[in-house]
């Protein structure tokens, strides 16, 4: 486990209506925060209910999980906890995005360069055939 999980904290059960400012001032009292990222559905710009939140060392991050994990937030208990594996975000981004981009060229030019080449071959064999 590296210390980039360490210092990110998930934050589940949140109210629609916290923003990414609330966030900041219930946590930066534990040292200082790098990022705040407050989900969103991306159709309504409303609140998913969870956040990370990326303190600049782990020991913060630890301290802050342990104290503000079950509180109340905006009249919501939240849950809050520090990753323990590689966020989503770096799932999605690193392992799937080279065999797309590795594989949307190859089908472009395995199929135009195929059927071209079919096409120019049968019609080269009928006209001089």
């Amino acid at each position: 486990m590296d210390s980039e999980t360490l210092r990110k904290l998930f934050i589940v059960g949140l109210n629609t209506k916290t923003i990414e400012k609330c966030l900041e001032t219930v946590f930066d009292k534990y040292g200082k925060i790098v990022e705040v990222i407050l989900m969103k559905d991306h159709e309504t710009n409303k609140s998913r209910e969870f956040a990370f939140v990326t303190f600049e060392s782990p020991a913060d991050a630890k301290d802050a999980a342990r104290d503000v994990n079950g509180k109340s937030l905006d009249r919501k208990a939240i849950k809050v906890e520090q990753t323990t594996k590689p966020s989503f975000e770096s799932d999605r981004c690193e392992p799937p995005l080279p065999p797309k981009s590795r594989g949307r060229p190859r089908g472009l030019r395995g199929g135009g360069g195929g059927r071209g080449g079919i096409r120019g071959t049968s019609f080269k064999q009928g006209t001089h055939g």
